[in-house]
């Protein structure tokens, strides 16, 4: 379905390309968006600086007139800068919202699916494609979020090859925002990504609450992305990412896990707890830390008599069982995570 097939709802898609001193894979995501129509008559491209000073302003400004350009004028992270183009989309009436990290690329006819599943199926709040390494290496790097151990939530499929990955559209706990399409009602009822995450784990929350508001989530793998790794990749963990790591891990304890999971793993959260607390003293981000805290505790609360949360609750408890350990234990042997 394109806008100008007649009789068809117009996809109203809003893709929001956030970006801060990427201009090289900025330009690259625009170009390929370009090159499969985006933005059409009804849609839009919004592109969302956190301030950059590497000359990405100038070069999409001038390459791409067809792109919104949004300047913020500081680091707002992934959330902050990502909302603040998702608010415009939602200020504007459009349907669909996209959130493409400018480190993607996207092949021809992929949009179009993802708008025309959409349309078909009410009741997906998000939606994500295939998410591969690169065009030469067809790996996997990301199949939508599981329900897992620490963090408790992890990328399934990833390092794995494409051609095990499910051959048709399939439930999942959440997508990854590296590249998903969220329906705009979903996203009013929900709330937008979480702004004191700033980076790290807030594509994970935000599933959280879609599914406590009663919307699916679903894979479609007949589209696909090609996805790099940025801060969320594997590698050595700098002192603020381990802040942000723990930070957020403990927020999502307190916001979602079972109470025996709390139990299991209190001791690796005591820890995270108290390096966290330190290290935010030490950098003046006290108040913030505690008021993240609080906050999260008091969330907990209010989703105690959401049947959605108790489901969620057990369907994590049951996987945390023995075809938990099955599948860790197939992971050790093969040295690769198991797609369930």
């Amino acid at each position: 379905m394109t806008d100008s097939d007649p009789g068809s709802v117009p996809r109203r898609l809003a893709t929001v390309v956030l970006t801060w001193n990427g201009r090289e894979d900025t330009l690259a995501c625009l170009e390929s968006l370009r090159e499969d129509g985006f933005p059409g008559p009804s849609d839009s491209v919004i592109v969302v600086d956190n301030g950059s000073d590497d000359g990405t302003e100038e070069a999409v400004r001038g390459g791409f007139p067809e792109a919104r350009f949004v300047q913020t004028g500081a680091n707002l992270g992934f959330s902050g800068g990502n909302n603040t183009g998702m608010r415009i989309a939602l200020e504007e009436g459009y349907r669909l919202v996209m959130l493409l990290n400018n480190d993607t690329l996207v092949p021809r006819g992929t949009l179009e699916t993802l708008c025309r599943y959409m349309n078909e199926h009410e009741r997906v709040g998000a939606l994500q494609p295939m998410l591969l390494n690169d065009p030469e290496r067809d790996r996997i790097d990301s199949l939508g979020q599981e329900l897992f151990s620490l963090p408790g939530a992890r990328d399934r499929g990833i390092g794995r090859h494409a051609s095990e990955a499910p051959c048709e559209p399939e439930p999942i706990f959440g997508a990854c925002a590296a590249a998903a399409v969220y329906r705009a009602e979903a996203l009013s009822q929900s709330g937008l990504l979480d702004e004191d995450f700033f980076v790290l784990l807030e594509d994970v929350d935000l599933s959280f609450r879609l599914r406590l508001h009663g919307w699916e989530v679903h894979l479609l793998p007949s589209a696909a992305v090609f996805h790099k790794r940025g801060i969320s990749a594997q590698g050595e963990i700098s002192g603020e990412k381990r802040y942000l790591l723990h930070r957020n891990i403990l927020a999502l304890a307190w916001r979602y896990w079972p109470a025996r999971y709390l139990l299991k793993y209190l001791p690796f959260l005591v820890k995270g707890w108290l390096w966290g607390a330190l290290y935010a003293a030490r950098s003046g981000r006290w108040g913030r830390w505690a008021g993240l805290m609080k906050d999260s505790r008091r969330l907990r609360r209010t989703h105690r008599d959401n049947p959605a949360w108790r489901k969620i609750q057990e369907e994590w408890m049951q996987d945390l069982g023995f075809a938990y350990y099955w599948r860790k234990a197939g992971e050790r042997l093969t040295g690769r995570p198991a797609i369930p």
